[in-house]
């Protein structure tokens, strides 16, 4: 339930959940159309045109969400009076994702580190550090297998495409709500190719444990299409969150873009100004 006693539901998505407020419904899932026969009046742009307002990409007027037509709920009523540093309800926020950060911390300590091995796209079999230290599973990260080649390689990457050739026996996909389709890519047109369990590459946070023998490990730098997406991704969540530091906003949507990221935000009758720029400018670097 929400502060008011209301009933708010969590609907599920492949990869994110959205809370669904009472009288509010977000936009089903639809399904891909069957490929057609080309016609004149079939193009790229009525094509991406049909997809706005799914799942993964920004809402729009015409597709976003509803308000049912039994209730006088208004999306943002009253959420938002005025600009405040530092709202009490992030402190909640922040003490429940205290509470899941120990939950995941305490799993991590229940796996059981192995001997893994990594092969890089040369070829190249690795499985110790510099130190001679095997590669274990639950506790090498690609980091440390790049910085085992080169400091420099491992300092100027930004994230992993990691092709695995099989688990450990104590990962499950669903632990990460990895079991479904990776709309995120679709839907920034990224490109790749790669074989291995379950059938592709998956993108790897450079400082997160590995969890099986990699068949392939590509270290992304940032003219990569990929670590591209992953970089400016991190940077529209650091955004919001120096939004809502600084004047307490509502977030809405604010995905990467192949040029860059956005933030939309929620706040009343007011409005960022020119003079924002510059609090915006210091607050996101503290953050950084």
């Amino acid at each position: 339930k929400d502060t008011t006693g209301e009933v708010v539901t969590l609907q599920p998505t492949a990869k994110f959940s959205v809370l669904d407020a009472p009288g509010i419904t977000q936009p089903k899932p639809v399904a891909e159309p069957a490929p057609a026969a080309t016609t004149a009046a079939a193009t790229p742009s009525s094509a991406k045109d049909a997809k706005d307002g799914q799942q993964g990409r920004r809402a729009t007027a015409a597709a976003g969400p509803r308000m049912d037509d039994t209730t006088s709920t208004l999306i943002g009523t009253s959420c938002y009076d005025k600009r405040e540093t530092n709202p009490e309800w992030l402190k909640d926020r922040i003490s429940t994702y205290d509470k899941v950060a120990q939950r995941r911390a305490d799993e991590l300590k229940a796996k059981t580190p192995v001997p893994i091995t990594v092969t890089m796209p040369d070829g190249n079999v690795m499985d110790k550090d510099k130190e001679g230290e095997s590669y274990m599973a639950w506790k090498t990260s690609p980091y440390d297998v790049a910085a085992t080649i080169s400091q420099g390689l491992a300092d100027s990457s930004i994230v992993a495409r990691v092709t695995y050739e099989n688990y450990v026996d104590d990962y499950d996909l669903a632990e990460d709500g990895m079991e479904g389709e990776d709309i995120l890519e679709e839907a920034m047109e990224v490109e790749h190719d790669g074989e291995g369990d379950g059938g592709k590459s998956v993108l790897w946070d450079l400082t997160r444990p590995l969890i099986g023998n990699v068949s392939k490990l590509e270290l992304l730098k940032f003219d990569s299409p990929e670590a591209k997406t992953v970089f400016w991704h991190s940077s529209a969540h650091v955004l919001g969150e120096t939004l809502e530091h600084l004047y307490g906003v509502r977030l809405t949507i604010g995905p990467p873009l192949k040029q860059g990221f956005f933030y939309d935000s929620y706040m009343g009758k007011d409005a960022y100004n020119e003079g924002d720029y510059g609090p915006v400018e210091k607050e996101f670097a503290k953050i950084m």
